[in-house]
């Protein structure tokens, strides 16, 4: 296939790009094609067992020959991993650290005793005539680790480290191969190396679904599992992805503000996710979930035909992040304490009100005067977690507790750090026997049986713990009640997308 390809590679390893002549090879880079100006992006739709059957293909590419066919089966004959190492990352850097790394760097080697590195992670894009740029800059150690010797160093770096974002990264060092049998309708069988092309004529199916008509692909990886993936227009893909991330009840200009935040985030995520896999993206949460089947509402079609090419960038023509939450209860999340990553200016802390009220919620006085108020996101009858109290009994959450670190029965949860929206960020956990102190927002609401938000003020009663908070996930960047409420105001998607992430631009790329 001709591809028309606008974009320049920094994060992939020379020798990968060199070898890139192959089919199977380009689809492990984050390259892209354009059809119409349009680009087109890889995404992973769907998993099969071992002898799954694709109806109506019409054809299939295998080894370069094209072959007709109404149905095939698909077995993995053999299957060798690409191989992959792991970056480690100590700090990501903020433009203002950028300027002067060297000074960051030369502390943590003189803390670690070991070399460490600049690492640049993303690439600039070139865009029919816009130019974007998704590179992160971290300091990491230089040398690559295995996985087992990876997951050791980390367990290290994080008990000597445990307020800093101590993670890794996979550098592939080579691609994946395989063979595959594929059996012709029900009669001739092929071997085909590594991949096989699919050009349904109106759609394909499998296991019972449907999906519609594209270019895809079949690969296949470790445990004999098939993998289906499809070339498709970024917009294409976002229609599929409003569904599962807003109501369609939701206003028209809340839904085009969240489909400019999804759009923004597949191209701030290119070349940095699923890099042993020959596709961009996946289409369950770890990236964002992408219902590829069945049919689309017109209303999300719409939101995505009227903010087609649309993303979000900060300082020029760098794209932004744009998370979002479901509820942020009022007051959004400063990114740094949440992740622990480097500044961010448009992913600080704003009131999600047309008034900021004059209340410090990092103070517990304050968060519990704010927690008997229905500031922010209009308190909508959707939303059940603006408010909310949950009670857990002692035995349960002393088990809760006890499978982490053996303390005893819990007498006390002390929040010692919390953010401008309250959320606890280090809470010291003190039982009869000892005590233990825990970093991070989500990891303290996944100790507490995935509490809704780390927005709280705990209290030991005779009932059990009663935790009284706001909001329902992390609480960084939009909040979708708050968009939601915004939209019924009358509010146009560019003041939505301003009011969370504050500072930005929202560019037309195609």
């Amino acid at each position: 296939m001709k591809r028309n390809i606008l974009i320049l590679l920094l994060f992939l390893p020379l020798a990968l790009i060199a070898e890139a002549n192959g089919e199977f090879e380009f689809l492990h880079n984050a390259s892209f094609s354009f059809h119409g100006g349009i680009p087109y992006i890889r995404a992973h739709i769907a998993s099969y067992a071992s002898g799954v059957v694709f109806e109506n293909v019409s054809s299939f590419d295998c080894n370069g020959r094209s072959i007709e066919a109404k149905s095939i089966m698909v077995k993995p004959k053999s299957f060798s991993p690409a191989e992959v190492r792991q970056k480690i990352i100590l700090q990501e850097l903020s433009l203002n650290e950028q300027r002067d790394y060297s000074k960051t760097a030369e502390k943590w080697k003189k803390s670690l005793g070991e070399e460490v590195e600049l690492y640049v992670r993303g690439a600039l894009f070139s865009i029919n005539k816009s130019t974007v740029d998704n590179r992160e800059y971290f300091i990491a150690l230089k040398r690559l680790f295995a996985d087992q010797e990876a997951e050791s160093k980390l367990k290290t770096l994080r008990e000597l480290y445990p307020d800093k974002p101590i993670t890794s990264f996979q550098v592939m060092q080579s691609v994946s191969h395989s063979e595959i049998e594929v059996t012709v309708d029900n009669d001739k069988k092929y071997n085909c190396s590594d991949l096989l092309e699919v050009y349904p004529e109106n759609g394909l199916s499998a296991a019972g679904v449907s999906f519609p008509k594209g270019h895809y692909f079949l690969t296949v990886s470790e445990g004999e599992r098939v993998d289906l993936s499809v070339d498709a227009a970024v917009d294409s893909l976002i229609e599929r992805i409003l569904p599962g991330e807003m109501f369609l009840s939701a206003p028209l200009e809340t839904l085009k503000a969240q489909a400019i935040a999804a759009r923004t985030d597949i191209f701030m995520q290119l070349g940095k996710r699923h890099l042993n896999e020959p596709w961009h993206i996946c289409s369950e949460v770890h990236c964002q979930k992408i219902i590829w089947n069945g049919r689309i509402q017109d209303k999300f079609k719409e939101a995505v035909a009227q903010t087609a090419g649309m993303v979000i960038t900060h300082n020029g023509n760098q794209v932004a992040r744009a998370p979002y939450c479901s509820s942020a209860g009022g007051r959004t999340e400063d990114v740094r304490n949440v992740w622990f990553t480097a500044e961010k200016p448009y992913l600080s802390g704003v009131w999600d009100g047309e008034k900021p009220l004059k209340l410090d919620l990092s103070k517990e006085r304050d968060l519990k005067k704010f927690l008997e108020t229905d500031y922010g996101e209009d308190n909508l009858p959707m939303n059940k977690r603006h408010r909310w109290r949950v009670v857990i009994p002692q035995e349960e959450i002393d088990s809760l507790v006890n499978s982490y670190k053996k303390i005893g029965t819990l007498t006390e949860i002390k929040a010692l750090a919390r953010g401008v929206s309250g959320r606890i960020y280090k809470a010291e956990f003190i039982g009869k026997s000892s005590s233990f102190v825990m970093y991070g927002e989500l990891n303290i609401r996944k100790l507490l049986n995935n509490m809704f938000s780390s927005a709280f003020i705990s209290t030991r009663t005779e009932e059990g713990w009663v935790f009284e908070g706001m909001g329902w996930g992390h609480g960084v960047g939009m909040s979708q009640m708050g968009a939601v409420s915004l939209g019924k105001k009358g509010k146009k998607f560019d003041y939505i997308l301003k009011r969370y992430y504050p500072g930005v631009e929202i560019i037309k790329l195609y």
